[in-house]
């Protein structure tokens, strides 16, 4: 198997989870205008783990994962974002 295949499943994969499961807590958090039940240092650990992968893949000029973990890093940040508004 050749990387640039690897590279495309792997980042279908990422995305995947990225653009469905993410926006949905989003969406979740907005309508009940909560965040019960989330995790600050889990928002943490994501946010620092998505933002080094972009940070690496900028200086790496790796597509493959720029693409997959931006969305990831903006989603990271939405949810620490609405942690801080929907404060009890």
């Amino acid at each position: 198997m050749n990387v640039e295949v690897i590279g495309t499943i792997a980042t279908i994969i990422t995305l995947l989870y990225t653009v469905l499961g993410l926006p949905a807590q989003i969406r979740k958090n907005k309508q009940r205008g909560s965040v019960e039940g989330i995790s600050l240092f889990m928002c943490i650990m994501l946010l620092l783990t998505f933002s080094s992968w972009v940070v690496y893949a900028v200086f790496k000029k790796d597509y493959y994962i720029l693409i997959s973990n931006l969305p990831g890093a903006i989603c990271a940040l939405v949810i620490l974002f609405q942690l801080r508004l929907y404060k009890n």
